[in-house]
C-alpha cells in the first residue's frame, strides 16, 4: 500500500483473500513510464496488479504472487528429451533414400542445430524484454515430440509461461514481436547455408510427397539469390528443411489470433472486441485460403485449437489507461513486416 502511495493518491482500498482492490485518486507522478515503474515496483514485492477503469473510478487490483521459483530441473529433462528427438528427426532425413550431399548441412546436426537454435532464440527474445520489465515468466522450455520417423517434426517447439501480464500496450507488442524478430534473424544464415547446400534433381527424382506446395515468402526470395542454378526440383538439405521449418512456425506465431505473438501485438493496439473480431476474421481467411490450398488447413485448425482455448479471449496489458507510444508503433511495424516475410506463398 505505501509503494501505490508514491504514485497515486488513494481514495479507498479493500483487502481479500486473493489480495486487494485499490481506488486511486490523482497521480503524484506524471513522468514517462510511471506506471511501468509501479509495476516493477510491485512485481518486485510479489505481487501481480490490474490497473483498469471502472465504475468506481481507476481501480488497482493487486493478487498476491504465489508462484514458486522456476523449475530447472524440469526444463533440463524436457531439453535433454528434445535433443534427442530432434536429433533422430535429423538421422532420418540425413539417412533418406535418395541423391544426398555433404557436410553439416546434410548431416543430422544441422536439422538439430538449424530447427532447435532459432526456436531458442526466438523465446530468449520474448524473455529479454520479461526480464526488462520484471513480468513474472518461467525460463524457457523446449518441447519434445515424436520424431520424423512418426510423422512429427522431433519438437513442438520452445515455450515461457508467462505469470502475468506485461505492464503497458508498448511492453505487450515489444514483447511479442521481440521472439520471432530474434528467431527470423537467427534463422537466415541457417536459411542460406542449408539453400547453398541444397542440390537440384529432375522432377522424376523427386516423389511427389517431398515437393514443397507452401513456402514462406522470405525463403522463396532466399531460394531465388543462393539455390543452385538450373532446371529441376530443389531437395532441401537437412538444414534448409529446418529452417523452412521454423520460418512457418514463425509464421503461425504471428497470425493475429488469441495469445499468439500476433495476437499479443493486435491487442497491443486495439480493444478486447476489436482483437476477438480479428482473431475470428484471421481463422476465416485461413478456412477460405485453405479451400484452395489445402495446406493452409493445418493453419487454421492450430488457429482454431488456440482461439479456442484462450475463450478468444485477451486481457490486454496489466496496467492498460491510455494508447501506445513510439515503442509500440515501431514494434506493430516490425510484426507487418515480419508477417509479409513469412507468410506462407503457393509454389
Amino acid at each position: 500500500m505505501r509503494k501505490v502511495e508514491e504514485y497515486y493518491e488513494i481514495v479507498s482500498s479493500e483487502r481479500y483473500s486473493w489480495g486487494a482492490e485499490i481506488i486511486l485518486g490523482a497521480p503524484r507522478r506524471v513522468s514517462r513510464g510511471y506506471k511501468e515503474a509501479l509495476y516493477r515496483d510491485l512485481v518486485r514485492r510479489g505481487c501481480k496488479p490490474f490497473m483498469r477503469p471502472t465504475e468506481k473510478g481507476l481501480t488497482l487490483r493487486i493478487v498476491t504472487d504465489k508462484d514458486r521459483g522456476q523449475a530447472l530441473l524440469k526444463g533440463a529433462l524436457l531439453a535433454a528429451a528434445t535433443i534427442v528427438t530432434v536429433y533422430l528427426s535429423g538421422e532420418w532425413l540425413a539417412s533418406a533414400p535418395g541423391p544426398r550431399g555433404a557436410g553439416f548441412s546434410w548431416s543430422p546436426y544441422g536439422y538439430l542445430v538449424g530447427l532447435l537454435l532459432p526456436l531458442i532464440i526466438h523465446e530468449l527474445g520474448h524473455w529479454s524484454v520479461m526480464r526488462r520489465y520484471n513480468v513474472p515468466s518461467s525460463i524457457p522450455y523446449l518441447i519434445p515430440a515424436p520424431p520424423l520417423q512418426m510423422g512429427f517434426l522431433g519438437t513442438l517447439g520452445a515455450v515461457i509461461n508467462l505469470r502475468w501480464l506485461p505492464p503497458s500496450r508498448d511492453s505487450l507488442a515489444l514483447m511479442a514481436v521481440m521472439g520471432p524478430l530474434a528467431g527470423f534473424i537467427a534463422s537466415i544464415p541457417f536459411t542460406i547455408i542449408g539453400i547453398k547446400a541444397s542440390i537440384l534433381e529432375p522432377s522424376s527424382a523427386v516423389p511427389g510427397a517431398a515437393q514443397l506446395n507452401l513456402a514462406p515468402a522470405a525463403f522463396i526470395i532466399l531460394a531465388s539469390i543462393y539455390a543452385p542454378e538450373g532446371g529441376g526440383v530443389l531437395l532441401l538439405s537437412p538444414l534448409a528443411y529446418a529452417s523452412y521449418v521454423v520460418l512457418l512456425v514463425t509464421f503461425l506465431n504471428l497470425i493475429p489470433v488469441a495469445m499468439l505473438d500476433g495476437g499479443h501485438i493486435i491487442r497491443s493496439a486495439v480493444g478486447e472486441r476489436t482483437h476477438r473480431a480479428i482473431s475470428q476474421a484471421s481463422i476465416l481467411v485461413l478456412l477460405i485460403a485453405s479451400m484452395f490450398y489445402p495446406a493452409f488447413f493445418m493453419f487454421a485448425l492450430l488457429a482454431m485449437v488456440i482461439y479456442f482455448l484462450a475463450r478468444g479471449r485477451h486481457p490486454g496489458p496489466a496496467m492498460d489507461e491510455g494508447g501506445m507510444g513510439p515503442l509500440g508503433v515501431f514494434s506493430i511495424i516490425v510484426y507487418g513486416v515480419l508477417l509479409a516475410l513469412t507468410v506462407p506463398i503457393p509454389v
